[in-house]
């Protein structure tokens, strides 16, 4: 009987052991890039042109494709959240105001300008939403659910943009219990301005900012 007990002591540090390793590991970790639309990256884009910041934006691409390659290396979660709409934008209602009444104005997220950015297309593994109608990733979306059914608990967010969609996944994130951070050099406001205020005034109250460098360099993922 004692060999017994001792066994099943035995298995059941072992067992714990593999949880606590399971939660540093990538595998409890995902990047969420939003928005690497046409729209938004390509010249041709309807809203590109709202980058005054043109060397942040630049910037904020060439990090991105470091970012989403060492995210693929280390075997984390990699999930794209795109906007598509359709031309009546019905979805958005009749909105006086804020983007619901801008996107229709700019023609967004139609046709070609919703498709992925070249160089941003997602692997055949990875996991894309496209119902989303609100400026956060997780309004009207499977987000949620996706991340807690796979056990992730610390999410890294880049993309478009920083004051916009990045900020209110954030914000949101925050609100449903999860670690976030934002690496913001591989994401881009539209000027120098705004993402210096996003640093200051709002990623300390939400998550934690970081750089495309802090993030390639981190031995391992997680919430510290």
């Amino acid at each position: 009987m004692k060999s017994f007990f001792h066994g099943l002591l035995a298995a059941i540090l072992v067992a714990a052991t593999a949880a606590s390793a399971q939660t540093a590991t990538p595998h409890k970790s995902a990047l969420i890039l939003i928005e690497y639309q046409n729209d938004w990256m390509a010249v041709t884009g309807g809203i590109n042109a709202q980058f005054k910041d043109r060397k942040q934006f630049e910037d904020s691409v060439a990090n991105s494709k470091q970012v989403l390659a060492e995210a693929r290396r280390r075997h984390m979660e990699v999930i794209f959240v795109t906007m598509t709409l359709e031309p009546s934008y019905k979805v958005l209602g009749q909105a006086k105001f804020g983007l619901r009444a801008a996107m229709p104005q700019y023609k967004s997220f139609l046709g070609k300008q919703a498709e992925f950015f070249p160089g941003f297309e997602p692997a055949a593994n990875e996991y894309v939403i496209r119902e989303r109608t609100g400026s956060s990733a997780f309004a009207g979306t499977s987000l949620d659910s996706y991340l807690r059914n796979n056990h992730i608990e610390d999410i890294y967010l880049t993309g478009y943009a920083l004051r916009q969609c990045v900020e209110s996944t954030l914000r949101h994130a925050h609100d449903l219990g999860y670690n976030t951070h934002v690496i913001y050099d591989a994401s881009a406001a539209f000027t120098r301005e705004q993402q210096t205020s996003f640093l200051s005034d709002i990623v300390p109250f939400y998550g934690k900012a970081l750089t495309t460098m802090d993030f390639l360099k981190a031995p391992m993922l997680t919430s510290e």
